[in-house]
């Protein structure tokens, strides 16, 4: 926090957050209406619809103090909006009580707990759907059932690059949705977005040992024959000339 300010915004997609300083309960009365009304100012012009109210710091609230939280109050009121108070002194705690606000306004004792109320993550970010994990799941089942039928059944009619290429393809769709979910989820999720990696990456590995390499890839002119074929051709020549050679020549009769 600033510390020429008793405050401060902090501005986020789904809500903003306003900290309060301890020495606002130090103020003189001109000091805290200066104060008051920058911060009025400020929730005035701006769109927030969601504010957490940090309290935090203060150890007291005195009636200015109280008259100003009723005053943000109003303004989140006004445009439909939603206030979260965040607060950990028992004396602040006992202050709202006795100003019968506990029961008006939602009241929490940690910025985790904030983010519960407003579904978000501990951490303030946006919770993930399970549609992006989901996918990986299925892109990595098809690429290990892909591995599967490869290596225990014969796919005829089918060329093997086009096998490998959609094998991979679905390793790397997992690939791809397990980092994204390792990055941007956290808990049970991140955990679940890790194994998408490490999973997807040795699919990866046993595709491409499992792909055959001594497939033979048909040229324009036809399949090239095999040593085998080639020498069976040779063997089928000879025996064909040795038959000729063998005929006896039929005498033309007058």
């Amino acid at each position: 926090m600033d510390a020429t300010k008793s405050f401060e915004f902090d501005r986020h997609p789904e809500y903003t957050r306003l900290a309060l300083g301890a020495d606002l309960n130090a103020f003189h009365w001109e000091d805290l209406q200066r104060c008051a009304q920058e911060i009025l100012k400020e929730l005035e012009s701006g769109k927030h619809k969601v504010v957490i109210v940090d309290l935090a710091q203060l150890n007291y609230l005195g009636s200015a103090q109280l008259t100003l939280l009723v005053r943000i109050w109003k303004i989140i009121k006004g445009r439909d909006g939603r206030m979260i108070v965040e607060l950990k002194g028992p004396v602040v705690r006992e202050v709202l009580k006795t100003a019968g606000l506990l029961n008006v306004w939602e009241v929490v004792d940690s910025p985790a707990a904030a983010y519960q109320l407003l579904g978000l993550e501990p951490d303030g970010r946006r919770k993930m759907s399970l549609y992006l994990p989901v996918t990986g799941l299925v892109a990595l089942a098809a690429a290990f059932a892909g591995v599967c039928v490869t290596m225990f059944f014969k796919v005829g009619g089918l060329d093997p690059r086009v096998i490998l290429i959609g094998q991979l393809a679905c390793a790397a769709i997992a690939l791809g949705a397990g980092l994204w979910t390792t990055i941007r989820a956290s808990g049970a999720r991140r955990g679940l977005g890790a194994g998408l990696v490490v999973a997807s990456a040795l699919v990866a590995v046993a595709i491409v040992f499992n792909h055959p390499r001594d497939a033979t890839v048909p040229s324009r002119g036809g399949a090239k024959p095999t040593v085998r074929q080639a020498s069976h051709e040779e063997t089928d020549k000879t025996t064909d000339k040795a038959e000729t050679s063998d005929e006896e020549p039929v005498e033309k009769s007058d």
